[in-house]
């Protein structure tokens, strides 16, 4: 197992001692085993608490979305030699039932921070993408979305959906949605359903030689245009044969306005910009700024922008001081010739050339590198939609 040594030089580590301290070794046991599973809270879910039973037993308590994370934590507590009490709950929780998994049932939905409307706008998710349900509060359900992203969304957002429906929906005939918005409308044309948006992904009802009739995840019924949609099945097979195709789908993005949390072609963040790029491309990329920097190969400011190339994500933020730590504030992506295109304000396009009309010496002074992630499709954080398992 990868992480058998580790757990050993821990057990070793804490085995002696009485009871009396017990409490105080299991908090320092779980705190490494939650650096080690669950370096980030965003991605997963681990929290623990321990107090002491009256019989003497150590009740270990708590949740987690990880079980490898929980079998490390009670494979090391064995080591303190008292008896142990599972009060640690592994996520999803009993109370969901069969109907664990999800699929996003509007055009857009806002994944919040908190189960209520007033929390912060952390991310968005697009119709059709599979989900996991972990947890619900009220008319709330807390889900992982297929770039491990956790956070809650209104039950108006998902269909749920049992492991076996999810299946049958990986199975079927489904197509993607290409252009950027479109308002559909029912089989006659004739009523409005819901808005569209890129990246939607749908189920094939029927066609005929100019359109396809598709249902939502709920089974509402729309009508597009072929042209309009791909395959998804050959979609998600196709390659970034040039970084080019990454290039021409990002200015299509040009001057779309940025929105905090924003994933969509209505209106991006930083990261959701790039990530919506990659997206239509295949290719599934971390949530956020500062964990996108850590997936892909380096190219450091020292090396000077001109060993960049295009499609590396180029980042940007505070640099490290004797005070403080480096910080990833902000991320676009390299296109060419010293340009690169991102979403600050609104998505536009940047220069690292102080010769050129569009220099931004605010973002050169704070460039903190790039990572170029064309070299590292299928690893960690750049995940090929046709290997995710989710859909």
């Amino acid at each position: 197992m990868k992480y058998t040594y580790y757990i050993l030089m821990i057990l070793m580590l804490f085995a002696c001692g009485s009871k009396d301290d017990a409490i105080q070794k299991a908090n320092k046991l779980s705190q490494e085993i939650g650096k080690c599973f669950a370096p980030d809270r965003r991605e997963a879910i681990y929290t623990t608490s321990f107090s002491m039973s009256s019989n003497g037993s150590l009740v270990v308590s708590g949740e987690t979305s990880l079980p490898e994370a929980k079998l490390a934590l009670f494979s090391s507590l064995e080591g303190l030699n008292v008896h142990l009490v599972d009060s640690l709950v592994l996520l999803p929780k009993d109370k969901m039932g069969n109907k664990i998994w999800g699929l996003i049932n509007l055009s857009v939905v806002n994944l919040r921070s908190q189960p209520k409307h007033s929390a912060e706008l952390v991310s968005q998710a697009i119709m059709g993408a599979p989900v996991k349900i972990l947890n619900k509060k009220n008319s709330w359900y807390q889900i992982q979305t297929p770039d491990k992203y956790i956070a809650w969304v209104d039950e108006a957002a998902l269909n749920l959906r049992t492991k076996e429906e999810m299946t049958n929906w990986r199975n079927a005939r489904r197509v993607i949605f290409q252009s950027h918005f479109q308002i559909a409308k029912d089989e006659q044309g004739k009523e409005i359903i819901t808005d569209i948006v890129a990246g939607s992904i749908l189920e094939v009802q029927s066609e005929n030689s100019k359109y396809l009739l598709l249902n939502l995840p709920d089974k509402r019924e729309i009508r597009l245009n072929k042209t309009d949609c791909i395959d998804f099945d050959l979609w998600k097979s196709k390659e970034i044969k040039e970084p080019s195709m990454l290039t021409q789908l990002a200015k299509e993005f040009m001057g779309r306005p940025y929105l905090w949390g924003g994933t969509s072609s209505k209106g991006v963040d930083c990261s959701g910009f790039v990530k919506s790029v990659y997206f239509m491309n295949g290719i599934i990329l971390a949530r956020d700024a500062s964990l996108q920097f850590l997936h892909g190969d380096t190219i450091s400011p020292e090396q000077g922008f001109e060993n960049l190339a295009e499609g590396d994500l180029v980042f940007f933020g505070r640099k490290a001081t004797e005070n403080h730590k480096q910080k990833v504030t902000h991320v676009g992506m390299y296109i060419r010739d010293g340009e690169f295109i991102h979403s600050s304000g609104r998505v536009k396009i940047n220069s690292f050339d102080p010769e050129a009309k569009n220099f931004s010496n605010y973002r050169t002074v704070s460039w903190l590198g790039g990572r170029r992630v064309l070299n590292r499709i299928g690893e960690e954080g750049i995940i090929k939609v046709s290997e995710h398992p989710w859909y």
